[in-house]
């Protein structure tokens, strides 16, 4: 069962993904981008297709540089200036795209921000093909990033209006989209304590905390598949069996016999010629 989102009133779509796209372009944003970026780029090299889309919070980012999808587009809400791919002016609840025409979709910290998440994901699993891949970069609920958001107080605090979603829950909803998660990877680990661990001790840190996949990292990346639909099979109507041996003939003599034996075609008597 689908437990419901609160109410948003406090802001806009517009107003959150500002917020967003305005913390990203700060150092710790940049930081994390960047871990989220290695991670993703481990992932695209094996996915392969014609078409892909993308609805990110860093569009400008061009995540998606290093897939071998060449032909792929950036949606947004509104126009997106020094754009890297095509873009799509759209409402992202409701994809003007053909269903199952994407072999790739990547949704990037937007399913946080967005006025009903599942609608979301219902809309970009959608356009994706049976086999097709789908890529979810967000926030971990479970994680120092989260930790440190709550404790700053009032209108202050980090993205306020963002809902973190869990794995846990985001797998459920693609169980429901007919969609199998192949795996979840997690990073950032240092993200809000990289003043502590800075150069290559913090990189250190990052490496072996990204061996072990404990899952508390800042963020995590989910993979899922779109499952092929079952197909019922068609039995073939049989005839019945004693028609297809009317009128043949029957297995040669063994050797050193030299008659033959023809049967009538209603079996009823039998010639025998030597």
């Amino acid at each position: 069962m689908i437990r419901q989102f609160r109410k948003r009133t406090k802001s806009s779509l517009s107003d959150r993904i500002g917020d967003l796209r305005h913390w990203l372009d700060t150092d710790s944003g940049r930081l994390l981008v960047e871990y989220e970026k290695s991670l993703l780029e481990r992932e695209l090299g094996t996915i392969f297709g014609f078409h892909a889309g993308q609805y990110s919070a860093s569009w400008h980012k061009d995540l998606m540089f290093s897939s071998p999808v060449r032909r792929q587009f950036i949606l947004g809400s509104s126009y997106l200036a020094d754009c890297p791919r095509p873009q799509v002016m759209a409402d992202p609840h409701y994809w003007p795209v053909s269903p199952g025409s994407l072999d790739l979709v990547l949704l990037q910290h937007t399913l946080e921000i967005a006025e009903s998440p599942h609608r979301l994901l219902s809309e970009a699993a959608n356009t994706i093909i049976p086999d097709g891949k789908l890529i979810i970069i967000g926030f971990n609920p479970y994680s120092m990033t989260n930790i440190a958001r709550w404790c700053v107080p009032g209108q202050r605090r980090l993205l306020r209006d963002a809902h973190f979603i869990s794995t846990s829950r985001l797998k459920d909803w693609l169980a429901l989209l007919n969609f199998s998660v192949e795996r979840i990877v997690y990073g950032g680990y240092v993200h809000p304590l990289k003043r502590f661990f800075t150069g290559l001790r913090g990189d250190l840190i990052e490496e072996r905390l990204e061996q072990l996949q404990i899952p508390v990292g800042g963020f995590y990346m989910m993979i899922a598949t779109r499952e092929t639909p079952g197909l019922t099979p068609v039995r073939k109507v049989w005839s019945d069996v004693r028609r297809r041996f009317v009128g043949q003939p029957l297995t040669r003599p063994s050797a050193g016999r030299t008659s033959t034996v023809k049967v009538n075609r209603d079996w009823s008597s039998f010639e025998s010629d030597s």
